[in-house]
């Protein structure tokens, strides 16, 4: 039997432009729903707490209008990532702008490695204006999500 890993993000895991929370932690805890539904995250509010935790250490707001909450946890069981594009900014924190993009990166607990090389690419992508524009303009779940796959894929 092949344990190919599922690709890191998919369409289900994505949404465009539909109201999932007026501030950070409802936005985390909406998105990762996504990721417990796709059977990526076994326990969701550990989950959410190992984010949440990640998040009081510092933000992870970048520069262009984009979030990045990020945790590794036991209760995650595939290297993931769930898009939002917020129809309205939400504030994740005090001294940054709002952001309109949230990509919520969960790793397992036991892949250090792998959990920074995502976080990584994904950082790097994000700090490419036109690579911030497309998430922007994506016009369907499936559009957010293969341009984060593409990102992830990049060496």
């Amino acid at each position: 039997m092949d344990a190919t890993p599922p690709p890191v993000t998919a369409p289900e895991l994505a949404t465009l432009d539909q109201e999932i929370g007026s501030d950070s932690a409802a936005v985390i805890h909406s998105l990762a729903s996504r990721l417990e539904d796709a059977g990526r995250v076994s326990d969701l509010d550990v989950f959410v707490e190992a984010v949440l935790a990640r998040e009081a250490l510092g933000s992870t707001v970048l520069p262009g209008g984009i979030a990045m909450p990020h945790a590794r946890s036991h209760a995650v069981t595939a290297p993931s990532v769930a898009a939002g594009r917020l129809p309205d900014p939400v504030s994740f924190a005090s001294d940054s702008d709002p952001v309109r993009l949230v990509l919520l990166i969960a790793a397992p607990g036991d892949d250090s490695p792998g959990y920074l090389e995502l976080l990584q690419r994904l950082a790097t992508a994000c700090v490419l204006p036109a690579f911030v524009t497309d998430l922007a303009e994506a016009e369907t779940p499936g559009a957010l999500a293969d341009l984060v796959g593409s990102a992830v894929a990049q060496h």
